[in-house]
């Protein structure tokens, strides 16, 4: 089941069950981060019930009822189709091209263009910085070893707060005063058993072998205005029957017997020449982080 997340539509899971009129407990995992939600709700007299999900963020959620599980998405589509079409019917049509046309564009920017809640799992480096390589724009909870050290929906209850670098790359810690942080773990030598020295170490930023959950929101809070262009060309491709091989990457034609040479482009991206060109800016040549 799909809900698109969009100002003017209740992002609410209409799930039949066995009875009417039955008061039903519910539960809605979301499975990008595992927090829960839970409440009771009343069957209607056509034995279904309706139950809110959350749309602040895109997602996936599992909504259990009466030992029924659901899965449910949450999308932000790139083009509103309420804003498209005058009747239900209308309106229904758009959605169907949309989600063609979202499919197609998330076929090749594959992260897509979506607002979400995203877990990273990591050790410290010994510095003051938890590398990033997502495009995270809000920490929401962070764990250390197991143990929540900070929570952006109640700040003021923990001593520590943390933030995310102005230039999106890295996780610190919040320090007032001057600070000169730490790009890299500090250099500790062996000492001998008669060297008066204070081995006390002190614990600062992220220590080494230190086990860390961080969960962020990543993507974009706002659609790029190129990408509700290239989706309404899409759209209006897919409407019009314009998606057609013999449309798009020709290299040459002769009347003989139809000879037809394609560029081998023809097969890959949208289909679109324009829309391909804008989404070139936003593809990413390396994906995840590896070694060479």
């Amino acid at each position: 089941m799909e809900l698109l997340r969009v100002p003017s539509l209740d992002t609410n899971a209409e799930i039949a069950v066995a009875s009417p009129s039955i008061s039903y407990d519910y539960t809605v995992t979301d499975l990008g981060d595992r927090s829960q939600t839970s409440g009771s709700v009343v069957s209607s007299v056509g034995s279904v019930v309706t139950i809110p999900i959350p749309s602040a963020y895109d997602g996936s959620y599992v909504v259990a009822v009466d030992s029924t599980e659901t899965y449910v998405d949450v999308v932000r589509p790139y083009v509103d189709p309420t804003t498209q079409g005058a009747t239900t019917a209308e309106i229904e049509a758009y959605s169907e091209n949309e989600l063609q046309a979202r499919a197609i564009i998330d076929s090749v920017v594959s992260e897509g263009f979506y607002y979400k809640k995203h877990i990273i799992e990591t050790t410290g480096l010994g510095a003051d910085y938890i590398p990033l390589w997502v495009d995270a724009h809000k920490i929401l909870k962070l764990y250390e070893n197991n143990v929540l050290l900070y929570d952006s929906s109640d700040p003021n209850s923990y001593s520590t707060s943390y933030s995310i670098t102005h230039d999106r790359t890295a996780i610190v810690e919040n320090y007032t005063g001057g600070l000169n942080r730490l790009e890299s773990a500090n250099l500790v030598m062996p000492t001998a058993a008669t060297d008066l020295l204070n081995n006390q170490l002190v614990y600062r930023g992220f220590p080494k072998t230190f086990d860390y959950e961080i969960s962020l929101v990543v993507g974009y809070p706002k659609l790029p205005t190129d990408i509700v262009k290239a989706a309404k060309l899409l759209v209006d491709d897919i409407s019009c029957g314009r998606l057609d091989h013999t449309q798009r990457y020709m290299k040459s034609y002769s009347t003989d017997q139809f000879k037809v040479s394609f560029d081998n482009r023809a097969f890959e991206g949208t289909g679109n020449l324009v829309v391909d060109k804008i989404l070139s800016k936003y593809a990413k040549s390396i994906r995840t982080i590896g070694v060479l």
